[in-house]
């Protein structure tokens, strides 16, 4: 295949990956083929002398391979959101400047071409697409088959500015309100009791109605430790616990540890 039609091929594939529909399998199709062209391209650019033809196709493909991460790491530094359109326009960019190198180098001195390229890129390519395509249907074919219904589950745990808690909490005299997230998916309507101890101390406790398939967040009064010694403060729903560390004001009669 001539350096022209290299370069036709794979700009017609990168402008399918940005305007052709968003089917998973014809989308894979489409990446595969401007990948391998773009190994080729830099196969041409780097190392102009003929090769057998596998290891010119396991070359190219590793090469369309590694220029995809390249890309998207062009794109992150340069603060540009890694997706498709992006993606595929810096791929084009690539290809523009290795077809220049290329057409400059054959005006040059020549490139020979493989006259076995051709045949041995449909022997491989035929079976890889048959493949693809037996294994995108048998995919679907999955999907739509009858499955077991998920566990249902019921969680808590810290919520707002309680996520950022990485050390001891200095509470105050009067106590803190502390946010909790109650999520339950797959589970019936239930009451179970939210409990707060700290150390071994329960000092509070009602009960929480948990709605079914449902997130919210509920704020649990944590009242001060008596002491500025470490205490372990655990919130409880039913069986479900989150746990951190907190401390007690310092005040007259109370000893620092």
């Amino acid at each position: 295949m001539t350096t022209v039609r290299l370069l036709a091929v794979t700009y017609a594939a990168l402008l399918g990956l940005v305007v052709g529909p968003r089917v998973p399998w014809l989308f894979t199709i489409v990446l595969v083929a401007a990948l391998v062209g773009l190994g080729e391209l830099w196969l041409r650019a780097l190392a102009g002398e003929a090769m057998p033809a596998v290891t010119r196709i396991g070359l190219a493909t590793v090469s369309g391979l590694v220029s995809l991460p390249f890309v998207a790491l062009v794109l992150h530094v340069s603060g540009v959101l890694i997706r498709p359109r992006p993606i595929a326009i810096g791929l084009a960019v690539l290809v523009t400047l290795l077809g220049v190198i290329v057409l400059l180098r054959e005006r040059a001195v020549g490139a020979p071409v493989d006259p076995r390229l051709t045949r041995t890129l449909v022997a491989v390519a035929v079976p890889g697409l048959l493949t693809l395509v037996a294994g995108f249907l048998a995919l679907r074919a999955y999907d739509r088959l009858p499955h077991p219904p998920q566990p249902g589950y019921t969680s808590l745990a810290l919520n707002g500015w309680a996520t950022g808690i990485d050390g001891p909490v200095a509470i105050p005299a009067r106590g803190v309100h502390v946010p909790v997230r109650v999520s339950s998916a797959g589970m019936p309507a239930t009451t179970e009791p939210l409990r707060v101890r700290v150390g071994d101390r329960l000092v509070s406790g009602r009960a929480l109605a948990v709605e079914p398939d449902s997130t919210r967040s509920v704020d649990v009064f944590v009242p001060a430790p008596p002491d500025r010694c470490l205490h372990r403060i655990e919130i409880s729903l039913g069986a479900r616990s989150t746990v951190f560390y907190g401390r007690g004001p310092a005040g007259p009669g109370r000893a620092g540890c």
